[in-house]
């Protein structure tokens, strides 16, 4: 799969679910600050929506977009775009929304001021959250997201759903 048809398809599925007709489905957009193990730390910006109008049996599925650009130093620059399913696991207490998932994620490594020096590799995800839901405003979230492929390593995200 090349990079452009993984883009495109992100693309398909965002607008998709944040369509005026899926409007009964939240979709939340973010930003987020994440901790990685190889690549220090990165800034970014994250989608979060339910599918369960695409699929009315899927009402604990969510689809979650992020992009994070990090910054490892040197003239290293490197960025991911991840795309996962995650299921909300149901819980007595309302006060925290635990989540696992898995999807596919792209990492993107180049160095700066060098032509035709980066490298994208396509890759899965593993991943395990919770989110703190309120009932009006922003939705705190954290999580932990295990590479396998593409980036290949242990990142540590937290952040706020803002609207």
């Amino acid at each position: 799969m090349t990079m452009r048809t993984t883009l495109i398809g992100l693309g398909l599925l965002v607008a998709l679910v944040t369509s005026p007709a899926r409007a009964q489905n939240r979709a939340n957009w973010g930003l987020q600050l994440s901790v990685a193990q190889q690549t220090d730390v990165g800034l970014g910006a994250r989608f979060d929506g339910g599918i369960g109008s695409l699929m009315p049996s899927a009402q604990r599925w969510r689809f979650q977009g992020a992009f994070d650009y990090f910054f490892p130093g040197g003239a290293l620059r490197y960025w991911e775009l991840n795309a996962d399913l995650a299921y909300d696991i149901p819980v007595r207490n309302t006060r925290l929304a635990p989540y696992a998932g898995a999807g596919l994620g792209v990492a993107h490594s180049s160095l700066a001021g060098v032509r035709f020096s980066g490298a994208s590799d396509v890759g899965a995800n593993l991943l395990a959250g919770l989110r703190f839901p309120s009932v009006r405003g922003p939705t705190p979230f954290i999580e932990m997201r295990f590479e396998l492929g593409g980036g290949e390593q242990f990142v540590f995200t937290g952040g706020v759903l803002l609207f």
